[in-house]
């Protein structure tokens, strides 16, 4: 067998497993949000929109794209990211939720 054909299969043996790491939002629990504070909760949705720019940062096209497009057709990838997305729109509707509940006027566009 030719050696390069051998070294190509084991690339992409190697690399099936070379996937983008997102930042996962935790949910907010009920008690949670029911013992936050207007201004807390601003907060946290001030830190989940920083969130979400981390998950378009770590959804730039880079050398770990082209390893999990190698290894598993960039699948791994686009399921991360999504599973983060899925996660962090939950978060926000919670936290908003929360806001809309205790009578918080919310300026953000997030």
């Amino acid at each position: 067998m030719n050696k390069s054909l051998i070294v190509l299969v084991a690339a992409v043996c190697v690399t099936g497993c070379a996937t983008k790491r997102y930042p996962i939002a935790t949910p907010l629990s009920g008690a949670e949000s029911e013992l936050m504070t207007c201004e807390q909760l601003q907060l946290e949705l001030i830190k989940a929109e920083q969130i979400e720019n981390q998950i378009d940062e770590t959804g730039e096209f880079d050398a770990k794209s082209v390893l999990g497009i190698l290894g598993d057709f960039g699948i791994g990838n686009a399921m991360a990211k999504g599973e983060a997305r899925a996660a962090l729109s939950e978060r926000k509707t919670t936290i908003r939720t929360a806001q809309a509940r205790k009578g918080c006027l919310s300026d953000s566009t997030g």
